[in-house]
């Protein structure tokens, strides 16, 4: 997969360019933890390099130490059990230099499941939903520390390949250490779900408040256990404000929620949900919404209160119950 996607990226003019010392040292250190939690992936990566007429080590350096350098994004994630099935949200909120990087994949790796995921990370994903009706989504938190381990981008990629259920992404998570901390919203077909709020030295489950039938996360960590691990004077202004105005719509209605209405919170102002910083150049790149039991899922490229959601039909040839 690394080399037929190496092949047709550099057709098209893209490079590996070379790394900083420090980016090459950390990405040696993460590269250990990747290779024991989610080896295959280094295959691809190498694949990818040889396409691209590349260093293997520049480019994993890259790829494995994403989160380190960059602020996180500030994104929304929600699942939502209606009775009869389960409505997955997500706004990925970065950039918007970064759109030109982005993009929404079909992936079907030998012996893994497929999915369709997006990202702006040509490896990684940042979301996605794969053939078993799991679905993930990572959220940035700041951190306060930075240590060698898996990124969120190769964590939420390694979830969707490897696991049909949230008690199976669960164990994958809460047995990695992590480069930097992120939230992961899993939800699946069952109506299972919880978010996995993760830290280079602690990693706690969230799970749906009693009497919830959903679950929510932007960009702080809610755990109580887990505060102490987050960078709080560096939180997104916006971010409390998103979590409290999803919950809020989900909880008036009692968690039945359609794919309509996950539309119509997606594409709210309220809140912020639907972001618009134009004076950092920042604001939702595209929006998903997902039902899990009945497989549909739907997309929109850019900010959903001005582009129409549209339903990807590709991983259902390859859904199985």
């Amino acid at each position: 997969m690394g080399f037929q996607y190496g092949t047709v990226l550099y057709k098209h003019g893209f490079r590996i360019q070379k790394q900083s010392s420090d980016r090459l040292s950390l990405g040696r250190e993460c590269e250990k933890e990747v290779r024991r939690v989610f080896p295959h992936v280094l295959e691809e990566i190498l694949g990818f390099a040889d396409a691209c007429h590349a260093s293997y080590e520049h480019l994993a350096a890259l790829i494995l130490s994403v989160g380190a350098f960059k602020p996180g994004a500030a994104c929304s994630v929600f699942a939502s059990f209606n009775g009869s099935d389960v409505v997955f949200g997500r706004n990925y909120d970065f950039h918007y230099m970064s759109k030109e990087h982005s993009g929404s994949y079909l992936t079907r790796p030998k012996d893994s499941y497929s999915s369709v995921g997006n990202s702006d990370i040509f490896v990684g994903r940042e979301d996605g939903v794969n053939e078993k009706g799991l679905a993930v989504a990572m959220t940035g938190v700041r951190p306060k520390i930075v240590k060698p381990g898996v990124n969120f981008a190769l964590a939420t990629r390694c979830v969707l390949d490897k696991c049909a259920n949230v008690e199976e992404g669960l164990r994958i998570l809460s047995g990695a250490h992590f480069l930097t901390t992120n939230n992961y919203l899993l939800a699946d077909k069952g109506g299972n779900m919880a978010v996995v709020e993760a830290s280079p030295d602690k990693v706690k489950v969230r799970r749906p408040e009693e009497g919830n039938t959903f679950i929510v996360c932007t960009n702080q960590f809610m755990h109580p256990e887990m505060l102490e691990m987050e960078n709080q004077k560096e939180r997104p202004l916006d971010s409390m404000n998103r979590y409290t105005t999803i919950y809020e719509a989900i909880k008036q209605r009692s968690g039945i929620i359609n794919v309509k209405t996950a539309q119509k919170i997606l594409s709210d102002h309220d809140g912020y949900v639907c972001s618009h910083i134009e004076s950092i150049q920042l604001g939702t790149l595209w929006s998903v919404v997902a039902t899990l039991k009945k497989l549909r899922i739907f997309r929109a490229e850019g900010h959903p209160c001005q582009t129409k959601y549209k339903i990807d039909t590709r991983l259902n040839k390859y859904h199985r119950l």
